[in-house]
C-alpha cells in the first residue's frame, strides 16, 4: 500500500496553490514536499503537477489522482478524528458482562446513575452466566462471581466484595417441620438444589461455620432447578430450605418472607471481581464506568448482603421499642 503520507502531501500543495503557501499551511519544509512529490511520481510513472517559477497546474494524470486522493486523505482524517472524539471525554458503547443475577440485584440499583452523568455512553450489558472471551468478544468488561480469583490469562481482576450462599426457609415451612439446630438435622428436611450437584438422588451442601469449622451435609433434594429464582419462589411458599446467595435472599429476609436457617453456617463466600484488559489505551468509557463501578458496586453489595439487612432489622425493632 502506498504511503498516505505523500497522498496528504500532494492534496496540500494542490489545495494551496503551491509548495511555498503548502509548507506554511503545513509546518513542513518546502524541499521535503517537493522531495517527496517527486519521489511520488516516479513511483507512478507520470507526471502530476506542471511546475513553473510563479505556479502549478495538475496535468491530466494529476486531476483523476488529485480527485481520489482527496477522497482517501478526508476519509483517514476523519477516521483519526474519530477516534480523537472519543478519547476526549466518555463516549461510544462500552460492552459489559454480567451473571443475571448479580445484574438483577447489584447493577439494577446503580447503572442508572452512571448513565445519567455520562449522557454520551451507551451501555450493552449481556447478563449470562457462561464465561465470555472478553477478546475474542470484545466484551471491554465482565463481572464474575467465584470462590477465587481465577486465572485471568493477562486481564485486571480487581475485587469489588464477597458475597455468601446463605440457608433459608420460610417462616410457615420451619413452624411446621421444626428449626434445625445443627447442620445435620438438614437431611432429613425438604431442600433444593442443582441437577449438577445431585447424583444418585442425592446432593452434598459443604458449609462453614463462623468459627471456622466445616460440615459437609448430604441432603435429597426434592426440587432440583438451575434456575434460581425458581428456588426462591419455592422457598417463599414453604416447599423446603434453599441454599441460595445473598442478593437473591436479602429483600425476603428483610421482609421477613424468608427466614434465615443456621445463621451461623453458610457456603463459602464468592469473590465479586471485574475484569478488564490493561488500561494501556484504554477509551474514557471503558475507564469512567470501571472507576464508576469500583465505587459504588461494593456498597451495593454490602445493601443487600443478609447481614447488612439483619442489622437494618434489629435496629427497627429497637427504634420502634
Amino acid at each position: 500500500m502506498e504511503n498516505l503520507d505523500d497522498l496528504a502531501y500532494f492534496v496540500e500543495v494542490v489545495q494551496h496553490g503551491g509548495f511555498s503557501a503548502a509548507a506554511r499551511a503545513t509546518g513542513l519544509e518546502k524541499t521535503r514536499l517537493s522531495r517527496r512529490l517527486a519521489a511520488l511520481e516516479e513511483r507512478l510513472g507520470v507526471r502530476l503537477l506542471q511546475r513553473s517559477t510563479r505556479h502549478i497546474s495538475l496535468t491530466e494524470a494529476g486531476e483523476r489522482f488529485f480527485t481520489q486522493a482527496q477522497i482517501l486523505v478526508q476519509a483517514a482524517q476523519s477516521a483519526f478524528d474519530s477516534v480523537a472524539d472519543l478519547r476526549k471525554e466518555p463516549a461510544g458503547t462500552v460492552r459489559l458482562s454480567c451473571p443475571q443475577v448479580m445484574a438483577q440485584s447489584y447493577l439494577a440499583p446503580i447503572l442508572p446513575g452512571y448513565l445519567a452523568t455520562h449522557p454520551k455512553v451507551k451501555l450493552e450489558l449481556e447478563t449470562s452466566d457462561r464465561h465470555v472471551d472478553l477478546l475474542k468478544e470484545r466484551f471491554d468488561l465482565a463481572l464474575r462471581a467465584h470462590v477465587r480469583i481465577e486465572d485471568t490469562a493477562g486481564l485486571v481482576a480487581r475485587e469489588l466484595g464477597q458475597a455468601r450462599r446463605v440457608l433459608v426457609a420460610s417462616p410457615a415451612f420451619l413452624d411446621s417441620v421444626g428449626r434445625p439446630q445443627t447442620p445435620q438435622a438438614l437431611s432429613g428436611m425438604d431442600t433444593f438444589g442443582r441437577p449438577g450437584d445431585v447424583h444418585d438422588g442425592h446432593a452434598r451442601w459443604t458449609l462453614t461455620e463462623s468459627s471456622g469449622q466445616v460440615a459437609v451435609v448430604s441432603h435429597f433434594p426434592r426440587l432440583s432447578s438451575d434456575d434460581l429464582r425458581l428456588q426462591l419462589e419455592a422457598a417463599i411458599h414453604g416447599i423446603g430450605v434453599a441454599l441460595l446467595p445473598e442478593p437473591i435472599v436479602s429483600a425476603c429476609v428483610r421482609s421477613g418472607t424468608l427466614e434465615i436457617v443456621l445463621p451461623q453456617w453458610s457456603a463459602a463466600s464468592h469473590v465479586i471481581h471485574l475484569l478488564y484488559p490493561p488500561p494501556r489505551g484504554m477509551l474514557p468509557s471503558v475507564r469512567s464506568l470501571i472507576d464508576y463501578l469500583s465505587v459504588h458496586l461494593p456498597a451495593s453489595i454490602h445493601e443487600r448482603s443478609v447481614e447488612s439487612n439483619l442489622r437494618e432489622s434489629a435496629s427497627g425493632l429497637s427504634a420502634a421499642r
